[in-house]
């Protein structure tokens, strides 16, 4: 390496503190330089450029120095194209062979009976003048007998004066950045119309004639494609686009070994579900996905209607964990890529991966290269199953055309889980992978064959695979954001002084929690919460949507309902939903996670004595109030589970009346 001043140009490698980069583009006083290791792109000066190589900050590439020459005009060998190569051999033969055998190299005479013989012997169809040759002479001693007196100047030729006058060069350039360089789609037209709306205001042109030379719009044109298509692409479609549209697809990510690295992400999937009671429209679920790099085998799955979160996130990584267990691809990682989504960086993900010595490599933002992997598999998902599938979206609307994917959908969620799961193991992995050649499921198999296989059970990974808070004990018991959950252990570390813990949460069952022992490591504590009610089966995302219910409600319901105030909010966001509108519909979908009001209310009832019975209410002046005991019921009766004002334990029955 070395810190001599070399003229940048694209191509050119160079190395900052020890990071490698490459000259992109060179123009209008700017240098682009990229990283060759992720591409992110970097704009300086040139005389900041040139200053970093004076002061040795800024180094260039041995192998560079070899090919490339200081400056533009006297270049090496490998800058030149074929044309020039050739001419310039031709001239170092005749220039060489005139210096060699005449006493006088520049003699006219001499030369004009050598060029013959020379010309002959090089098979020179149309043989240079003596008085070419001897130019050729004279530059070869001017620059002090050294080969690069023989490189053409070919490209130092053409017009180097300003084709207009100052003031409307001026114009072009604040055309171009304040009309063309803009959001909205501008052309070379518009530019124009700029030059000529400023030079008219300034009196030297008018609808007849001009006091001054105009461009044309095909040298506006010409101006507009000299432009780095960086700074166009940032103007038009922002420097997110710009920095994909200027980045390669960049080095190809190895993995040594399976489970070596794994990348992680979520997708929209594009499919349109329907509810399986009331066979309505619930919306496109979302699949997390992690895939092994090395043997392309598919490692962990969660297909959910909730949206990309934490919770999504550690289900599909538990399920990898746990799949060793089934005779499936999966295990513990090395290296794990996620994306830099919210859904990835959480406690809980980073806690998780600690715990098991997984280490963490975020790619970079909205940088589909650096988890090339699992965004290839979603592609051949998407084109190979879902697709396929009644109700799919497709792609674009452009794809979709005049196709009803609401109309035509059939699938609910457990099915369509069903469907890729099968398609995953029965298809996927037992097809050649174009990349490896190989089946994945039994590139797996041979990387594993002779491996010790560590298996996780489901209770094992749940107990750990949580988000962790920090929380103060009371009367033995814990809060997590207004659910209290108690245990007499957790009664008796606080009598310890033990009073400081943290709470491991599943955002998936709110039912129990785990504390674990301040004072022994590896000991979980077990609690449940208070309110089973309400907590039985309940989601994180559930509860939050209650908790926006319940504030919303009246003080004075409140009061009256007192501890029953989470029951009652339950019930108004159960009532909410099964409004007819696209957003209940969504909103039960994730609720219920695209089970079914019907089976999730059953599932509810299995578990929980008496649980809340949610049924919307009509109008006072359609229905009369039957006081009946509580363990009363009738088929057509519908339900409330409060107790009257006198305490007596009665539901409250709403019968329609005869009209």
């Amino acid at each position: 390496m070395t810190n001599n001043a070399y003229e940048p140009r694209v191509g050119l490698r160079f190395v900052i503190h020890g990071s490698e980069f490459e000259v992109t583009y060179v123009a209008a006083g700017m240098v682009r330089y990229a990283a060759t290791a992720g591409g992110k792109p970097y704009r300086v000066p040139y005389e900041r450029f040139m200053e970093m190589q004076a002061s040795g900050t800024l180094l260039l590439m041995d192998g560079e120095l070899e090919r490339i020459s200081s400056d533009k005009a006297n270049r090496k060998l490998s800058e030149l194209s074929p044309a020039e190569t050739r001419l310039t051999i031709r001239q170092t033969r005749y220039v060489c062979a005139a210096v060699t055998q005449l006493r006088h190299p520049q003699s006219r005479k001499q030369l004009e009976s050598l060029i013959p013989i020379l010309a002959k012997e090089l098979e020179d169809p149309c043989p240079p003048a003596a008085r070419t040759v001897a130019k050729w002479v004279q530059r070869y001693f001017l620059n002090g007998k050294s080969a690069t007196a023989f490189a053409p100047r070919t490209h130092l030729r053409g017009n180097k004066m300003l084709r207009f006058s100052p003031e409307v060069e001026i114009l072009i350039t604040a055309g171009i950045q304040q009309v063309y360089l803009q959001p909205e789609r501008r052309q070379a037209k518009d530019v124009l119309a700029y030059v000529v709306g400023k030079l008219a205001e300034r009196g030297l042109l008018n609808a007849h004639r001009s006091e001054i030379k105009l461009p044309s719009e095909r040298t506006i044109e010409r101006r507009i494609k000299e432009l780095d298509p960086y700074v166009v692409a940032v103007a038009k479609k922002g420097k997110v686009a710009a920095d994909r549209i200027a980045r390669a697809a960049g080095r190809q990510i190895l993995s040594p070994q399976a489970m070596f690295l794994v990348e992680i992400d979520t997708h929209y999937i594009d499919i349109e579900l329907k509810d399986p009671d009331t066979g309505e429209i619930i919306g496109r679920p979302y699949l997390v996905c992690i895939i092994d790099v090395y043997t392309r085998a598919v490692v962990g799955v969660y297909i959910s209607m909730f949206p990309p979160s934490a919770t999504t996130t550690l289900a599909a990584v538990k399920d990898m964990l746990t799949r060793q267990g089934l005779g499936m691809p999966g295990g513990v990682p090395v290296r794990i890529i996620p994306d830099n989504g919210v859904d990835f960086k959480n406690s809980a993900f980073v806690r998780l991966c600690g715990l098991l010595g997984i280490i963490i490599v975020p790619a970079e933002v909205r940088d589909p290269n650096d988890k090339a992997h699992i965004e290839s598999f979603f592609r051949t998902l998407t084109y190979s199953l879902v697709q396929k599938c009644a109700g799919t979206t497709f792609s674009c609307p452009i794809d979709r055309g005049e196709y009803d994917s609401r109309r035509r959908a059939t699938l609910i969620l457990e099915r369509l889980q069903e469907h890729i799961l099968e398609w995953i193991n029965e298809v996927y992995h037992k097809s050649i992978h174009t990349r490896t050649g190989r089946a994945p499921i039994l590139a797996w198999q041979d990387a594993m064959n002779g491996w010790p296989v560590q298996s996780f059970s489901v209770e094992e990974i749940s107990a750990i695979a949580r988000w962790p808070w920090q929380r103060t004990l009371h009367n033995g018991r814990v809060q997590i954001d207004h659910i209290e959950y108690f245990s007499h252990a957790l009664a008796t570390l606080e009598e310890m002084g033990e009073t400081q813990v943290t709470v491991l949460v599943d955002e998936l069952d709110l039912h129990s929690v785990y504390v674990e022992h301040p004072s022994e490591r590896g000991t979980l504590i077990l609690a449940e919460s208070t309110n089973p009610d309400y907590t039985m089966g309940l989601t994180w995302y559930a509860h939050q949507e209650a908790k926006k219910v319940r504030n919303s409600m009246s003080k004075s319901d409140l009061k009256r309902l007192g501890k029953y105030s989470y029951l009652l909010a339950w019930w108004k966001l159960l009532e909410k939903i099964q409004k007819d509108s696209t957003l209940a519909k969504r909103q039960i979908a994730k609720i219920t996670n695209g089970k079914g009001q019907l089976k999730f209310q059953s599932n509810q009832d299995a578990t929980s004595p008496e649980p809340p019975n949610i049924y919307t209410v009509q109008p006072a002046e359609e229905y009369s109030t039957l006081k009946i005991p509580v363990n009363h019921t009738t088929p057509t009766s519908h339900q409330s589970d409060h107790a009257d004002e006198n305490g007596d334990g009665y539901d409250i029955i709403f019968t329609e009346l005869d009209k």
